[in-house]
């Protein structure tokens, strides 16, 4: 497998394959994933100034998400991102407490950024990201298995305990509850089970129930049932994004704005990463922040020549337009979304014609790396998981 750019190739010997493994060899947290064609057989070599320029480019960003974060708030424009008014203060509050209200991670994508080529961040799953147990579980596996055992960059559940430990020590109990939900969908399932593996190890008692289980009480909190049982929880970890919660059922916003009020849960991800997630948010970057590290976005495609459409809060690739030479458009369930128009800008690919796109994890620092391939320009759920070592 080559990677191919304007210059020429990429070294075929950046990538480097190792043996398949059988179900029974994998831990728990992959052995859904075996049979699904989404782990690659290959690791993707990147080079120290590369993993280097990345990092950078990844502080620079969520310096800039920060700055421009203080802005919207500071001059009561949350109206813009299409943010309904109720939910406005809880937004505003939980953001100038932070420390009470962490960002836990994200994930920002990333276009380009090898062999000395262009990195731009097209947007950052700051809400609900996934892909945790193929970071943390998988590349770590495939990592071991390289003749010679070659280094990663890959912090992140280190990261995650750190921020977990400071949650913790702010609790007055010795042994915090700890609660993760979802929807209830498989892989939403084993991305909260990585959480509670690491919450586990810092002393957290761990839980997971699907959202239709929770109870949620604006007067006392959020409560788990055991064995009858009403159990109280110190902290829920929602794999539910924020603009799903206050579009679609505003009443459990406002009962979950009056919770973090009065400091009876702590919620990750808190409620301001609803802003990051916005892609419009990226217009508002581009108009007061202009910068070289974020993939310019506007309103509309009257600026742009080859630009990207998307659903404001779409996720896994869906419903997005590219707009280069030709056209590009995937399917899915945000086409009633509004949209932004996103300047274009190359995924490297190799000679089979799979397009390679970056994800570097952020906590409250850069925390790991990895890539997603596809034999198309836009990466969707149906894209392969590829770990990388470092060269």
């Amino acid at each position: 497998m080559v990677l191919v750019n304007h210059s020429g190739h990429m070294e075929d010997s950046r990538f480097k394959e190792i043996k398949s493994f059988k179900k029974k060899e994998l831990s728990p947290q992959l052995q859904w994933f075996v049979g699904k064609d989404y782990f690659s057989e290959e690791l993707f070599g990147f080079y120290s100034s590369e993993i280097e320029h990345l990092k950078h480019l990844s502080k620079e960003a969520f310096s800039l998400f920060e700055q421009a974060t203080n802005k919207i708030i500071k001059e009561k424009q949350l109206d813009y991102l299409g943010i309904p008014t109720f939910f406005h203060k809880t937004i505003e509050e939980t953001w100038q407490n932070r420390s009470d209200n962490p960002f836990l991670y994200g994930r920002f994508d990333i276009n380009g950024g090898l062999d000395h080529k262009e990195a731009k961040i097209i947007e950052f799953n700051a809400d609900t990201c996934s892909t945790l147990p193929e970071t943390i579980y998988w590349q770590q596996t495939q990592l071991k298995e390289l003749p010679e055992m070659k280094e990663q960059f890959n912090t992140l559940t280190n990261d995650i305990e750190l921020i977990l430990e400071t949650i913790k020590s702010k609790i007055n109990f010795e042994t915090p509850y700890f609660l993760a939900s979802s929807f209830g969908h498989k892989e939403d399932q084993l991305n909260c089970n990585t959480i509670l593996d690491i919450a586990s190890k810092k002393g957290f008692k761990c839980f997971y129930t699907d959202l239709e289980n929770v109870t949620f009480s604006e007067d006392e909190g959020i409560f788990y049932e055991i064995g009858g049982e009403f159990q109280p929880i110190d902290v829920w970890f929602k794999m539910i994004p924020w603009d799903w919660i206050f579009n679609e059922e505003p009443e459990l916003a406002k009962t979950l704005a009056s919770i973090i009020e009065r400091k009876l849960v702590v919620i990750l991800n808190p409620p301001y990463t609803a802003i990051w997630q916005n892609k419009k948010f990226l217009t508002y970057i581009t108009k007061y922040f202009p910068n070289n590290c974020i993939a310019e976005t506007y309103l509309n495609s009257t600026q742009l020549n080859g630009y990207v459409t998307k659903p404001i809060y779409g996720r896994l690739g869906e419903n997005i337009k590219i707009v280069n030479n030709d056209e590009l458009e995937s399917t899915g369930d945000y086409a009633f979304q509004e949209k932004v128009f996103q300047k274009y800008y190359q995924l490297p690919f190799d000679s089979e014609l799979y397009f390679y796109q970056i994800g570097l994890f952020f906590t409250d620092k850069p925390s790991a790396l990895n890539l997603r391939a596809q034999d198309s320009k836009i990466i969707t759920d149906d894209c392969e998981f590829m770990s990388h070592y470092i060269i």
